[in-house]
């Protein structure tokens, strides 16, 4: 048994595969992509049509509710790129208290879910005060118990913002797949600078993410490594529902049997 997270993504964007109910037993956490900040003329709320365009709202939220049954924790992730699949998201330009307000009654009082994760990877904005004060608002509004979680990989310049929401955020996932192990940990390196090693986890990418992914033989080593003298928040999955889903289950049995 560990202490450490097995986060992974499922993507309701993609057409076909498993249900969400499928993931593989050893996968702690959950998070259901994506959710879409909306347009501004619809206030400072997101949507979820690109979330349920390949899967309908009753059958993800049904296996939402099995996967919390058996224990596990799951998040909806947000997206807020620009302009992203036609969506004009954007956070920037968010009221802090009146979306996280809202981000609540969607994701917590109406699908009963443990969480967010704000995917926030847009390479045009560098995150301000505004996006510390959404992080802040949200944690408020969710609670103390709910999980907050960044996917990151853009650099420490970049998300310098992380410093100012360390007590807010429950930890980060780097998303720099690609990278060998040394790359992997000199990145983890770097951010556990901002928040502390024990608020950072290392992603990973099957080869359903093809040209980005992690080299199987890498999975091992980057789930059994630690810190010196600490231990890191876990590894993430990115993805379990796009093919070639085949191996998923050996994915996840090589990450759960190494984690640390």
């Amino acid at each position: 048994m560990t202490s450490q997270t097995f986060m992974a993504y499922w993507l309701g964007y993609n057409e076909g595969g498993p249900p969400p109910e499928a993931a593989p037993a050893s996968v702690g956490v959950v998070a259901l992509a994506f959710a879409v900040n909306a347009p501004s003329d619809q206030g400072d709320t997101i949507t979820l049509d690109f979330l349920t365009s390949k899967h309908s709202a009753e059958e993800i939220r049904a296996g939402a509710k099995a996967l919390q049954a058996r224990g596990v924790k799951v998040l909806m992730s947000i997206n807020g790129k620009p302009n992203w699949d036609g969506h004009p998201g954007g956070w920037g330009n968010l009221d802090p208290k009146a979306y996280a307000a809202n981000v609540k009654a969607i994701v917590v009082d109406d699908w009963g879910l443990d969480g967010v994760d704000l995917d926030n990877e847009d390479v045009s904005y560098t995150p301000d005060e505004n996006f510390v004060e959404v992080i802040k608002a949200l944690r408020a509004a969710l609670g103390p118990d709910a999980l907050l979680t960044l996917p990151v990989y853009l650099g420490v310049t970049r998300d310098a913002y992380l410093a100012q929401v360390k007590e807010q955020i429950s930890f980060v996932a780097t998303m720099a797949y690609w990278n060998d192990v040394q790359g992997q940990t000199e990145m983890f390196d770097q951010y556990a600078g901002l928040v502390g090693p024990e608020k950072v986890a290392i992603g990973v990418a099957d080869a359903a993410n093809a040209g980005q992914n992690t080299a199987f033989a890498d999975l091992a080593p980057l789930a059994s490594w630690n810190p010196p003298g600490a231990s890191k928040a876990g590894i993430m999955l990115w993805n379990l529902n796009a093919p070639p889903t085949d191996q998923t289950a050996e994915w996840c049995a090589e990450i759960s049997e190494n984690l640390s």
